[in-house]
């Protein structure tokens, strides 16, 4: 059966809300990491609310022939900063790739909003622009943030190796449906678009904070010092953060 955009956008908002449940579980029974459950729970209810705006027609807007759709963008523009946070809170690599991280983030996702909204050359152009901030955010991940990472200890290391995997490959991906997609080179169907972005948004961020809930043991030598992101990489810490726990 094939659904409407606004049917399969009611399917992801269920989705995400039900991925949301484990977290919040999560963080009520265990309110000494709740830092960490809550950016989980932050990331899929995130997630819903936007989703669910789409499935009623709110924020959706008609661009030559295609559609954009405010609340994805906010919703990305907010949850994956939040996902790397996620992953830097575990290698606590610092404050500065921290921002050089969610600089590029921000970047890819604004090019690619700018590259809906103008044509041809133009429009081509500022797509490759996101891709390359995205190959840049890629290789800070893969690269620089395990090689300037402070990890606790070994499972530490393996739950974000993991989650960091999970994120590249499967946000590789979303490039490539914008190609495809109407706002691209029109290969997809609006609703089929709309499915394959709502399949891969519940394995990044439901399956994310899934993988991340069977780690949490690894939580626990972290609760002490949950925010402490001013290791630079170079062998030195900065001050005691304000608001560790």
């Amino acid at each position: 059966m094939i659904l409407s955009v606004e049917q399969w956008a009611f399917v992801g908002a269920l989705a995400l809300a039900a991925g949301t449940l484990p977290s919040l579980y999560y963080l009520f029974i265990d309110p000494e990491n709740k830092l960490y459950y809550g950016i989980l729970a932050a990331i899929t209810s995130i997630a819903a609310v936007s989703y669910t705006l789409t499935a009623v027609g709110i924020g959706t807007i008609p661009v030559d022939g295609a559609n954009f759709y405010v609340p994805r963008y906010v919703d990305w523009l907010l949850t994956t900063p939040l996902l790397i946070l996620y992953m830097a809170l575990l290698c606590k690599p610092g404050k500065r790739l921290y921002a050089l991280l969610l600089g590029l983030d921000i970047a890819l996702i604004l090019f690619g909003v700018a590259a809906i909204f103008t044509d041809g050359v133009v429009s081509l152009a500022l797509f490759g622009a996101g891709c390359l901030s995205y190959l840049g955010l890629a290789y800070l991940l893969v690269v620089e943030l395990p090689e300037k990472a402070d990890f606790e200890t070994d499972r530490v290391a393996m739950v974000f190796t993991k989650l960091r995997n999970v994120t590249v490959v499967l946000w590789t991906m979303y490039p490539v449906v914008w190609l495809l997609a109407p706002v691209g080179f029109d290969f997809l169907l609006p609703s089929t678009e709309m499915l394959v972005i709502v399949y891969l948004d519940i394995i990044t961020k439901v399956g994310f904070a899934i993988f991340a809930l069977l780690g949490r043991d690894a939580l626990d030598p972290l609760a002490d010092d949950p925010l402490a992101m001013d290791v630079e990489g170079d062998g030195t810490s900065g001050p005691e953060p304000a608001f560790a726990d």
